[in-house]
This record gives C-alpha cells, sequence and structure tokens, in this order.
C-alpha cells in the first residue's frame, strides 16, 4: 500500500498538479484497512452462525410438533365406532368409551304430532271464528286470543307461529281447498298435543290425525331404550347413535375398538423425523473440508458452519438424556422405549421394531401411552386424571376424599295414585337459570304421568333447555315425587315454588322447596406430607371436577400438583389409593427442546440474542471507523490541497524567472 501511495504521490507531483481529493480517500483507507478488515471478518462469522442457528431452531420447532402428538395422551385416546349398517343406525364418538360389541335393533323412528283441520276454506284469507284458541302441549297449557286483529287463517297462522307454543302452523291446499295443518316442533310422545278453544278448531273430532306423536325405540343388549328424539345420547358413555330407519326384528352389531392406527403412524413419524434432525447435527457440525465448487451445492448450504460449537454438543446430548433413563413414578408393562421396540445405537440412529410396537399397543396401550405423554392415571376406577400444566410435578400423590359430589335433590309428601289437576302452576329455579313459571294442563294424571309431564315441562322451557340445565323427574320407592338437578356440584339448586291451583295436595306438592348441591372435597398429599385441598378448586360447572391453580400453596411451598385436573364420579369417602403423574419420554424431549429454543434462557436463544448484540457492537465499531475516515480524508484533502497551493506558487516563479533570464538577447 505504501508503494503505491508513494508511486501515486511522485506521478501527481512530477505532472502539472494534484488530485487532492483521490490521494486523500487513498491515504484515508490506507489507515483504516486493518480495522475494517478485522470487522468484515468478524461480521461473516457472526452471520454464518446467525444463520446456521436460525436453519437449526427452524428445524427443532418443526420436529417438537412430532413430538408433541407423542407427549399428549389424546392420541392414545383414539377408538373407532362402526355400525354393521350405517344406514340404519349410525354411531359417533364423543367422549372416551370402553371396547365392547352391542347387538341392536331399529325398533321405531321418533315421530311429530300432526293434526289437519278437517274443515275446508275458500282462501287462506277465509275468517275463522273469535275466542281463545288453545294448546295443550308436553303438560303446558297455551292460550292465543282470536279477534279481529287475526281471525284468519294466515292471521291464526302468523300468531302461533311467531310464538313459542310448541306447534307449527301450516296452510294447506288441498284440490282448491284450504285446510289448516298443526305440527309439534319436536319428536317424541310427550309432544303429543290437543287444540280447543273456537268453533273452527275445537273437538278431537274437528282434526285428522297424520301423524301420531312418538318416542324412538331402540332394543339394545336386550334392553329396551327410548328417546324423545332420533339421537341416543350417553346410552353407552362416549357415544351417539343416530336412528336412520325401522329394521324391526333385524339384529345389527355396533363395535368399539381402540384406534391404535394413528398412535403407530406418530411413532413411525417421529423415528423418521428423529433420524433427520440427527442428519442436521451432523451436517452441522461437520469438520469436511468442501471445495468451493462442493460448496455452492445447495445440500451444502449449512455444512460445517456450525464445526466444533459446544452449543451442538449440548444440545445433542440433552435430546439423548431425554430419550434415556427412568421415568419417576412410571407404572405398567413398559418402563423403557426398547420394550416397546424403539432403540438408539452408539450413533445417534433410531430404530424402530414395528411388530413390537404393534404388540405393545394392542395389548396394553395405557402403558405406552405412559411411556410417551404427560399425564396421569389412578387404580381407583372412579377417579380420571383429565389433564395437567407445565406446573405439575411428577409424582405419586395420596389422595382421600371427605366428600363426594352431589346433585341437587328435593323430595315431596306422599302422593296419591291419581292426581286431577286444574289451573296448575308453579315456579322453579334450575341451577343458575332465572326463575320461570310452569303451568300444567288441566287433566287427571297417575303419579308416573305426572313425573314426565313436570319433566318435560321443565326442561322445555324457555331459558332451560339452553342453559345445559336439565332436571329428572321421578317416583320413589315411597311414591314421594323427587325433583333433581342433571348438575353436581355447588351451582347446582332446586328452588320450587308459588304453587298454585288445585290438585297439589294430592301429589305430596305445594309448599316451598329447595337444595343445594355439594361439591367433592378431601386432599392430595405431597410429597414432603403437606397437603391440598381440593374441595377449593372444585369446578364451578361440574363439582365432581377439580383443577388445582398454578399459584396453588401446600404449607409454605409451592403445590407440586399445580394445574392438575381430575375428576372423582363416586366410590367412598376415606382413603383412594393415589393419583400418579408421570412424564413420558415424548414430553420430556418436547420440555427440552421448547426450553431451549423458546424461553429466554435457552441455548438456542441465549446464543441468537447474544450474537444479535455482536452484531450490533460491531455495526457501531463499523461507524466509528467510518467516521474516523472521514477525518482522515479530510485532513489529507487539505494537506493536498496546500501543497498543490505551493505547487502551483513554485510554477508561477519558475515562469517568471523563465520570462526573465531565458530571453532571446537583442542583436
Amino acid at each position: 500500500m505504501s508503494n503505491e501511495i508513494g508511486s501515486a504521490l511522485v506521478n501527481r507531483l512530477s505532472s502539472s498538479g494534484i488530485d487532492a481529493g483521490n490521494m486523500a480517500k487513498v491515504l484515508a483507507e490506507a489507515e483504516v484497512a486493518g480495522s475494517r478488515s478485522i470487522i468484515d471478518r468478524a461480521e461473516k462469522r457472526v452471520l454464518q452462525e446467525s444463520t446456521a442457528l436460525t436453519y437449526l431452531k427452524a428445524n427443532l420447532v418443526a420436529f417438537n410438533s412430532y413430538t408433541k402428538d407423542l407427549a399428549s395422551n389424546d392420541l392414545f385416546k383414539q377408538f373407532s365406532a362402526t355400525s354393521s349398517n350405517d344406514s340404519v343406525l349410525g354411531v359417533s364418538i364423543t367422549g372416551n368409551p370402553s371396547p365392547g360389541s352391542y347387538n341392536f335393533t331399529a325398533d321405531q323412528l321418533a315421530k311429530s304430532h300432526t293434526l289437519v283441520s278437517k274443515k275446508v276454506f275458500a282462501s287462506p284469507n277465509s275468517a275463522i271464528d273469535t275466542g281463545v284458541f288453545t294448546i295443550d302441549i308436553a303438560g303446558q297449557s297455551h292460550d292465543i286470543t282470536v279477534d279481529a286483529s287475526n281471525a284468519s287463517l294466515e292471521g291464526l297462522q302468523r300468531s302461533i307461529n311467531s310464538g313459542d307454543y310448541g306447534i307449527s302452523a301450516s296452510i294447506v291446499n288441498v284440490g282448491g281447498e284450504y285446510r289448516m295443518m298443526f305440527s309439534s316442533k319436536n319428536t317424541g310422545a310427550d309432544n303429543a298435543f290437543t287444540i280447543s278453544g273456537i268453533n273452527d278448531f275445537n273437538a278431537p273430532g274437528d282434526f285428522q290425525m297424520t301423524s301420531q306423536a312418538r318416542d324412538a325405540q331402540i332394543t339394545f343388549n336386550g334392553l329396551i331404550i327410548t328417546s324423545q328424539t332420533n339421537t341416543f345420547e350417553e346410552v353407552v358413555s362416549g357415544l351417539s347413535f343416530q336412528l336412520k330407519s325401522e329394521q324391526l326384528g333385524v339384529n345389527q352389531t355396533i363395535n368399539i375398538n381402540r384406534d391404535t392406527e394413528g398412535a403407530m403412524e406418530a411413532v413411525k413419524d417421529f423415528v423418521f423425523v428423529y433420524n433427520q434432525l440427527s442428519e442436521i447435527f451432523k451436517d452441522l457440525g461437520s469438520y469436511d473440508k468442501l471445495s468451493a465448487k462442493d460448496r455452492e451445492k445447495p445440500e451444502n448450504e449449512f455444512t460445517g458452519l456450525l464445526a466444533g460449537s459446544s452449543l451442538v454438543r449440548d444440545l445433542r446430548s440433552q435430546i439423548r438424556e431425554s430419550l434415556t433413563g427412568a421415568i419417576s413414578g412410571l407404572t405398567g408393562a413398559y418402563q423403557s422405549l426398547g420394550d416397546i421396540g424403539i432403540k438408539l445405537d452408539l450413533k445417534g440412529v433410531m430404530t424402530l421394531d414395528e411388530d413390537r410396537l404393534s404388540n405393545a399397543l394392542n395389548s396394553d396401550i395405557d402403558s405406552v401411552s405412559r411411556l410417551f405423554a404427560k399425564g396421569g392415571n389412578s387404580n381407583d376406577p372412579f377417579i380420571n386424571v383429565l389433564g395437567s400444566s407445565d406446573q405439575t410435578k411428577q409424582g405419586n400423590y395420596a389422595i382421600n376424599i371427605s366428600q363426594l359430589a352431589e346433585r341437587a335433590l328435593v323430595t315431596g309428601g306422599t302422593a296419591n295414585a291419581s292426581i286431577e289437576l286444574e289451573n296448575a302452576k308453579f315456579s322453579i329455579r334450575l341451577d343458575q337459570v332465572a326463575e320461570v313459571e310452569i303451568s300444567l294442563a288441566d287433566n287427571t294424571y297417575t303419579r308416573e304421568q305426572l313425573a314426565s309431564i313436570m319433566q318435560t315441562a321443565i326442561n322445555n322451557a324457555p331459558g332451560v333447555g339452553s342453559s345445559g340445565s336439565r332436571v329428572s323427574v321421578g317416583v320413589d320407592e315411597n311414591n314421594q315425587f323427587t325433583f333433581t338437578s342433571e348438575r353436581f356440584g355447588g351451582n347446582s339448586r332446586i328452588e320450587l315454588s308459588n304453587f298454585t291451583g288445585n290438585g297439589w295436595v294430592d301429589a305430596g306438592l305445594g309448599v316451598d322447596m329447595n337444595a343445594t348441591g355439594k361439591n367433592v372435597d378431601g386432599t392430595l398429599t405431597m410429597s414432603n406430607g403437606a397437603t391440598v385441598n381440593i374441595g377449593a378448586y372444585a369446578d364451578l360447572q361440574d363439582g365432581r371436577k377439580v383443577k388445582i391453580s398454578n399459584f396453588a400453596f401446600a404449607g409454605s411451598e409451592r403445590a407440586e400438583v399445580r394445574g392438575l385436573e381430575f375428576e372423582v364420579l363416586g366410590g367412598a369417602t376415606g382413603p383412594r389409593g393415589t393419583v400418579d403423574f408421570t412424564q413420558g419420554f415424548a414430553s420430556r424431549l418436547f420440555d427440552t427442546i421448547n426450553n431451549n429454543v423458546t424461553k429466554q434462557d435457552g441455548l438456542v436463544s441465549q446464543r441468537l440474542e447474544s450474537l444479535e448484540l455482536r452484531s450490533e457492537r460491531l455495526e457501531e465499531r463499523r461507524e466509528k471507523i467510518d467516521l474516523r475516515y472521514e477525518k482522515l480524508e479530510m485532513k489529507y484533502r487539505l494537506q493536498f490541497s496546500t501543497l498543490q497551493s505551493i505547487l502551483a506558487g513554485m510554477d508561477q516563479t519558475r515562469s517568471f524567472l523563465d520570462a526573465t533570464y531565458n530571453r532571446p538577447r537583442e542583436r
């Protein structure tokens, strides 16, 4: 560089002038060239490592999407449900059914009730008699006033269809003559109805019944089961049946099996992507020297970019440790990945014995689930572990139940066998639903008929059905009416009041009654002997369920069961064994990777943040060097400008001397 500068200077000095700007740049560049070269090399290394780590992070996140599936208990709780004739009875999974085979016959479809007036009218605008049009349906009576504002077929149709009376009205054209058709909105025997009150539609003889309301019926494993609709819910827990046609006396089957195919494919995918990830680690840490031609190949873009990096070694070590060793608290037939056919060789290559895995899934899929997933179980058949959080610790926690969850239940006095109601009304507040008034049709009922009528009327009342709350009304062995909320817990409530009309004394009712349910209560014992009160964390909507807060304490320490969710469906009070919570291999691996790539103190996250800060510092240094360069260039520019002025003055002096002393002599 000094030779170049010297040559440029000599050339300029020997010429007619000096290029001050160019010479200043040459000298300034020479002074900062070394510092810039150091920064260029440092920035290249930072960019190279950042690019490689970003690539590695993207692949770790992608790999974890496969690990996440295996880390979830849901993968191992899949079921398949098949019907021998889906066109007759369909089946769908709604929860966690038990595997089994069931026989059924499709006896009858549910139907709505339809009445058609025998009287015909000239047009839809034909006038009808005025009066009070009364609809008695599902134990309730509804009155519609027919006057000058709606005393026509179309007027009555609008009045009915605009209200919530349980039926709909249509005007039917039969050969140019018009008849009124009334149909119940819902199917089921309880939705049969009668109409009375005005002369045009008054007596039963005034109507033709074209469809008789009836319940759907199937015979299921020899048991006759009915439903108001053609859908049968919770006949078998976790299943829903859809009756589509009738085949009286024809036997069909429903088969429920554990679906192991999804779990099998998930494990195979995991093994495949694990080996891909191992190759990525190997490629990034490679010490192989590549030629310029090989370096340009796309598959070699990241080769060796993290060679010698301790981060790569530490991360690979953490991943391998997540897949080896023992799992605390693990129970079941399978205790290691090798037990189900998964092995890691010394080079880190994972292999799968598919036959061995298939046998494990088919023989004890719950044990395989615990081997992979985060979750819990209990040997008590009435206690189910439902979930957890990242705060839940592995362990075996003794559970003691001091109180089981209960529904709200009220019981009346002894009822007569025959009960005649007249203008009968009462109010009910069910669970968290606002109080509603129930009106019952005038009639003489048996105890069982009245129980059914009251149950249907309450559950179909405005605001009740849409809330999800339901009540069961029955007659106990002492011939007393019982009202039971379908909800468990402290928010389960029944309040009966405002009994008016005649007949309530015969029904053993008539006085205000109320009851509230109870939440499950008891304790879980931590490894240090401290306890957590489970009643404090009972679910508001279902008092059988418990979800321990992520901020719960046991004594003076944070509870080990924070985030644990479970339900107690029954059984006895007192010691109930243990709730066991384990973190399987896939769950451990998922957390290991997730902690390193997403958490601020993770290996990858920390290193990327460090590289970003280093890049910022290098940029600051470059800015300082650029500023120094600008100052140097200005200094040299001024110096060369001064030199140029001196040389210009010397040229003028030389010209003067030449002109003075070298003039030709006169002859």
